[in-house]
C-alpha cells in the first residue's frame, strides 16, 4: 500500500501478503508417484447418496460396503467410467431389493390366502395356489428381476473391457497388424499367365522361314515350266 494512506481494518498487510505467497509455494500437492496416483481419483468419487438410496428395511451400511467393493473393483480413469460404476452399484442394489421384493411377496400372498375363508388355501398345492393368486404380480416383478440382471450384466462386461483394454502393454498396441491369411485371389482368365514358346538360340533359323523358303522355291518351278510350254 503506498505511504500515506491510512490503513483499513480487515485488509491484509504487504507482509502477510508476501508471507501467503510463500506459504502457497510449498502446498503443491503430492510429489511422490504413489502419492500423485491416488490423487487423481480424488475428483472420480461416487455420486451416489446412500441415504437418499435406502429405504425402510435396508441397510445404508450395506449400501457403503457395495459402493467400496465396486470402485475397488473398477477404479474409475475418468468421469465417464465413475458413471458407470455408479450405474453399476444401483442396478446391484436394485436387484437385491427386487429379491427381498419377491421373498415377501410369497409371505404376503400366502399370508392371505390363509386367513381367506371364502378361497382357503390348497393344503395339497400350497405354492401352486398362492402363486395362481397373485400370478400378474409374480410375472411382472420377474420382468423387473430380468431387465436388471440384463443391465447389470451389460454394465459389467463393458466396465471388463475398459479396463482389460486399459491394462494392455503399450509395445502390443504398437505392433503392425499381422498380414492377412487369406490366400491370394485366384487370376481372372483374360489375364491368365500364357507359356511362352521357348527363346532359339542365336544364329538358329525359325522352322517357318524354312518352309517358307522351299514354297517360293517350289513356285518359281511351276511357273517356269507354265511360261516354257
Amino acid at each position: 500500500m503506498p505511504p500515506g494512506y491510512p490503513q483499513i481494518d480487515g485488509m491484509a498487510t504487504q507482509n502477510q501478503i508476501e508471507a501467503n505467497r510463500r506459504n502457497s509455494q510449498k502446498s503443491t500437492g503430492p510429489t511422490s508417484p504413489e502419492g500423485k496416483a491416488a490423487s487423481r481419483f480424488n475428483a472420480l468419487k461416487t455420486g451416489i447418496h446412500a441415504q437418499s438410496q435406502v429405504i425402510p428395511g435396508e441397510d445404508s451400511a450395506e449400501l457403503d460396503a457395495l459402493i467400496t467393493d465396486y470402485y475397488c473393483r473398477f477404479p474409475p480413469a475418468d468421469a465417464f467410467e465413475r458413471s458407470l460404476v455408479d450405474s453399476l452399484v444401483c442396478a446391484e442394489w436394485q436387484l437385491r431389493r427386487l429379491r427381498r421384493v419377491e421373498v415377501q411377496l410369497w409371505q404376503s400372498r400366502t399370508d392371505d390366502a390363509q386367513a381367506s375363508n371364502i378361497h382357503p388355501l390348497n393344503p395339497a398345492a400350497p405354492l401352486g395356489d398362492v402363486f395362481s393368486r397373485g400370478a400378474n404380480a409374480f410375472m411382472l416383478l420377474q420382468r423387473r428381476i430380468d431387465s436388471t440382471e440384463r443391465s447389470l450384466a451389460r454394465i459389467f462386461g463393458l466396465l471388463e473391457r475398459l479396463h482389460a483394454a486399459r491394462s494392455q502393454p503399450a509395445q502390443e498396441k504398437s505392433q503392425p497388424p499381422a498380414p492377412c491369411p487369406c490366400p491370394p485371389a485366384p487370376e481372372l482368365a483374360s489375364f491368365r499367365n500364357v507359356p511362352q514358346p521357348p527363346e532359339m538360340p542365336p544364329g538358329a533359323a525359325a522352322p517357318t522361314a524354312a518352309i517358307d523358303g522351299i514354297l517360293d522355291a517350289g513356285n518359281e518351278k511351276i511357273q517356269s515350266n507354265r511360261d516354257s510350254g
